[in-house]
């Protein structure tokens, strides 16, 4: 299930359901569907929020994508559902790129979603010139997720579209691998994340320089610890794909390097998430065990999180 806008709302489902914009007892039916179609919903509602009844269960939507905010590849991760059949709640976990160059009417919209933490995940370098626009509500955190130790000296940067100009693509590609290696383990910004989402004080916000490869892991580490499946958390990584389209083909028309390079550094592949998730496995197992020797988070914790941040089962 997915809605988003394209000259008014529209709902892509794979069964058929009953559409509903309120969920009570007597439930205000907006229209019944058919599935593996694309059906155009009335109102105009910025960000709505829909109840979609498909036999027993029923299930929340709401778009995805945030782009009143004026922020590249801003999202919710709310709605996926998880191994038990639960969904993830919505305007719990937003991820994004840098809050920078925004105009008013972004920041006012930014505001209206109530963020009470930003972790701003880049190294000092990155945000050097390129520094968040700050929202009154909300706690700033400057707390870089990744340091380079491989030799190269980048200054501190992950910012690719400057890397490209700067170093053998090959050598980024590997480079890639290897960081990806290392952001699961003794990481401040994470633990940071993970402690922010334990003491319930969300909405919380984490970007990087391009919303997608220390964002994407943190992206993923929520996901896993709500139980939501492998497969699924891939793909909501290489969304940024999708989102970072327009911006990746400017860079492309800046940089000398190929299309196919630029796609392969500026975008995301799921095989470097996967040597992540690969890299927590060889240590540790299991999920479980890399939550509670890296988090302290044991199973009563782990449950606790899940009460809090998924809708119930039968709603």
């Amino acid at each position: 299930m997915e809605l988003r806008y394209e000259d008014g709302w529209l709902l892509e489902m794979d069964a058929d359901a009953g559409v509903y914009d309120v969920y009570d007892e007597k439930r205000c039916l907006l229209q019944q569907v058919t599935g593996n179609q694309r059906h155009l919903l009335s109102g105009k509602d910025k960000r709505p929020m829909l109840y979609i009844r498909k036999g027993k269960q029923t299930f929340v939507v709401k778009p995805r994508a945030l782009p009143d905010t004026g922020v590249v590849n801003f999202r919710d991760l709310g709605g996926y559902v998880n191994r038990d059949g639960q969904q993830v709640r919505y305007d719990c976990f937003y991820r994004s790129a840098p809050l920078c160059d925004l105009q008013k009417e972004h920041v006012e919209y930014l505001q209206q979603l109530h963020i009470q933490h930003i972790l701003d995940l880049r190294s000092d370098m990155e945000r050097k010139g390129k520094e968040d626009i700050h929202l009154p509500e909300a706690k700033y955190h400057p707390i870089s997720a990744i340091t380079f130790d491989q030799g190269m000296d980048v200054k501190g940067s992950f910012d690719f579209a400057t890397l490209l100009q700067q170093v053998d693509v090959t050598l980024l590609k590997n480079m890639m691998m290897q960081v990806y290696t290392k952001l699961p383990f003794d990481n401040p910004a994470y633990r940071l994340l993970v402690q922010v989402v334990l003491e319930e004080e969300v909405p919380v916000l984490f970007h990087c320089s391009a919303g997608k490869d220390r964002t994407g892991f943190g992206a993923a580490l929520l996901l896993l610890l709500l139980d939501v499946d492998e497969e699924t958390i891939l793909n909501d990584y290489v969304l940024s794909n999708q989102y970072r389209k327009k911006e990746n083909a400017k860079i492309y028309a800046q940089v000398a390097a190929s299309q196919t390079d630029v796609e392969a550094v500026m975008g995301v592949q799921k095989q470097y998430l996967r040597a992540a998730l690969q890299a927590i496995k060889q240590r540790y197992q299991t999920y479980e065990a890399y939550f509670q020797a890296e988090f302290g988070i044991d199973e009563t914790q782990r449950k606790h999180l899940k009460q809090r941040y998924l809708y119930p089962l039968n709603m």
